[in-house]
C-alpha cells in the first residue's frame, strides 16, 4: 500500500530513464515516490493498483513530454488526480505542448538545468506535503449517496453505486452530480465540442437506476449507425428479464437499468463495467481517428 505521503509518478514507459532519475532524487530528499514498475505486487490487478495508488497517494508528479502526452494512462492517472483534488506537480521534459486538462497549470522546467529543476520540484513537493489535507469527496457526492441509500433497497443501490463511481473515475475523463431534490451521478468523456455522458445514476418511481442515454450515442462514432446503437441495446437487454426489455425505439432514447434488481449481483455488475469499458474504448478509438 503507497505511503500516506506517497507522491505518485504518472509517466509513459518510454520516459522510463528519467523516472527512474526522478524516483531516485525524491528518494534522497527524503520522499516517498510510488511508480508502477516497483510498487504492484506480482498478481495484483493492474488499474485497480493503480487506482489505489493515485486515491492514497498525497500528490502527483506527471513526466510531460511526447510520450507522456500520448498516453492514456497518463492521461487517466491524472484526471484522476485532478478529481481528486490531488496536488499536481509538471516535469517537462521536452517541446510538446501541455494537453487541454493541463493547460493553464504550472510546470517545472527540465529542458534546461535539469539540477536546478529538480531543486526546485522537490522544494515545491515538500511545501504541498507538509499542508496537504485528506482528500475531500466531490461536490455533491456524499448527498448523493446518502440519498441513493434512502431509497428502496437503497444498500444494495448504493453499492451498485459506489462501484459505477469508482470504474468512471478510473475510466473516464470526468465525473459530475447534477440535481438538487433528486440529485444524479453522472460519467463523461470529453469527445467532440461539447463532450458525451456515457451513464447517468438517477431515480425514477423511487428506485435507483443507471441510464444510457442512446439518444445522445446518436453523435459520435460509431454509434452514430444505429446497428450499433441496436446491438448495444441488445446487449443491454441481457440484464433485464424477458417481459421487461427494451424495444428497438429505445436504441433511440434512454434505457434504464434498475441498479437492484438488474446489478445487485456481482457478476452482473462486473458484466456490465465490462461492456462500459469496450463502448468507451470504442468511443475512444473512433475520435483518435
Amino acid at each position: 500500500m503507497p505511503d500516506s505521503a506517497s507522491v505518485f509518478i504518472s509517466h509513459s514507459r518510454k520516459d522510463a530513464a528519467f523516472a527512474r532519475t526522478l524516483v531516485e532524487r525524491l528518494r534522497a530528499a527524503g520522499l516517498h515516490p510510488w511508480i508502477d514498475v516497483e510498487s504492484i505486487p506480482d498478481g495484483s490487478t493492474w488499474p485497480r493498483e493503480i487506482q489505489k495508488a493515485v486515491e492514497d497517494a498525497a500528490a502527483m508528479v506527471v513526466v510531460m513530454s511526447e510520450h507522456g502526452r500520448d498516453s492514456e494512462w497518463v492521461e487517466r492517472e491524472t484526471l484522476l488526480a485532478l478529481n481528486l483534488g490531488k496536488p499536481l506537480f509538471i516535469a517537462l521534459i521536452d517541446d510538446t505542448p501541455m494537453p487541454l486538462h493541463l493547460l493553464n497549470r504550472q510546470y517545472t522546467d527540465f529542458r534546461d538545468q535539469p539540477d536546478a529543476a529538480f531543486e526546485r520540484l522537490i522544494a515545491a513537493l515538500h511545501r504541498a506535503l507538509a499542508g496537504a489535507q485528506p482528500s475531500r469527496p466531490a461536490p455533491g457526492e456524499h448527498r448523493f449517496f446518502s440519498y441513493v441509500e434512502s431509497l428502496p433497497e437503497g444498500l444494495t443501490s448504493a453499492r451498485v453505486a459506489r462501484a459505477l463511481h469508482s470504474w468512471a473515475t478510473a475510466t473516464l475523463d470526468s465525473i459530475t452530480f447534477t440535481g438538487s431534490q433528486k440529485p444524479a451521478l453522472n460519467g463523461n468523456l470529453w469527445l467532440g465540442p461539447g463532450g458525451l455522458v456515457v451513464f447517468s445514476v438517477r431515480t425514477y418511481a423511487q428506485i435507483a437506476v443507471l441510464e444510457i442515454p442512446l439518444r445522445h450515442y446518436a453523435g459520435f462514432a460509431p454509434y452514430d449507425d444505429r446497428a450499433e446503437r441496436l446491438a448495444l441495446l441488445d446487449a443491454l437487454n441481457g440484464f433485464m428479464p424477458p417481459d421487461a426489455r427494451f424495444a428497438p425505439e429505445r436504441a433511440d432514447g434512454r434505457p434504464n437499468l434498475p441498479l437492484p434488481t438488474a446489478l445487485g449481483d456481482e457478476a452482473a455488475l462486473a458484466r456490465l463495467l465490462a461492456l462500459l469499458g469496450e463502448v468507451v474504448g470504442r468511443l475512444r478509438a473512433a475520435h483518435r481517428e
